[in-house]
């Protein structure tokens, strides 16, 4: 049994540094490691799923993100999001709160700054239009900042009043520590109403993002959903219906090229 665990541990060592040697000897290995260059002609898929219990009563949630972008040989990319899509599960019924977008936006290895317009969707509450700017600053694959700040043009539910005003804000930073693994924190805040922060990595499973590549995230935090609070108003028809929670998550991340 001691040679057998012996033998499977020399395996191991040896896999590890054969592997290290091939990818040294790769022409990746001159790739930089904060700022690599963008992929073009290339479609990323990506998202992201928070998953939560509940801690102030029965249930549970999610908060998550999703998008299909094509990058052009030019740099230029069009694509489709769902940014954010959260819900809750509580016995008063569910809660859901999406925003669903078709974005365009100016990619350049280091920069990015673009607009999505689309809609926004409440199950109990109002929806309306949603529009949301959002840039990064660094390397995509590499170190980045990025940001995205949101807009909604709705309906107040009291009042009947349109209004356009901001609805979330979300923004993430990414730090390689090695050619496939990175540090990531993210955060969130919507003002109607949901909100989550996370920390944890990212590896690159095949590739370092060219088409073809697979990166897989894990990392832990918090999330909070709101889908309107508990009515405060002696007259209850106004606000009929809420659901909300609050708990920790971990949340998994798929970043897949094609």
């Amino acid at each position: 049994m001691l040679l057998h665990a012996a033998a499977l541990v020399l395996s191991l060592v040896a896999g590890a540094a054969r592997a290290e040697a091939e990818e040294a000897a790769a022409p990746e290995a001159k790739r930089p490691l904060m700022l690599p260059p963008l992929a073009r002609n290339m479609v990323r898929v990506q998202g992201t799923v928070r998953p939560f219990f509940n801690l102030i009563g029965p249930g549970g949630g999610a908060i998550g993100d999703l998008s299909v972008e094509y990058y052009f040989q030019r740099p230029f990319k069009l694509g489709f999001e769902l940014s954010p899509f959260a819900f809750v599960l509580v016995p008063e019924g569910p809660g859901t709160i999406v925003h669903a977008r078709l974005r365009g936006a100016f990619s350049s290895d280091y920069v990015e700054v673009g607009l999505g317009i689309g809609g926004r969707m409440q199950y109990f509450g109002p929806s309306g239009l949603s529009v949301a700017p959002a840039m990064r600053l660094g390397s995509l694959d590499g170190l980045h900042l990025r940001a995205e700040m949101g807009y909604s043009l709705i309906r107040n539910y009291y009042t009947r009043q349109t209004q356009f005003a901001l609805s979330h804000v979300t923004g993430g930073l990414d730090v390689p520590v090695t050619r496939r693994l990175a540090i990531t924190l993210d955060g969130g805040y919507g003002v109607d109403l949901w909100a989550y922060a996370t920390l944890g990595v990212r590896q690159w499973i095949t590739g370092h993002g060219e088409p073809g590549s697979l990166a897989i995230g894990a990392s832990a935090g918090a999330a909070w959903v709101v889908d309107r609070f508990p009515c405060q108003y002696g007259d209850i028809d106004p606000c009929r219906g809420a659901a909300w929670g609050l708990g920790p998550t971990i949340a998994v991340r798929v970043d897949r090229r094609f």
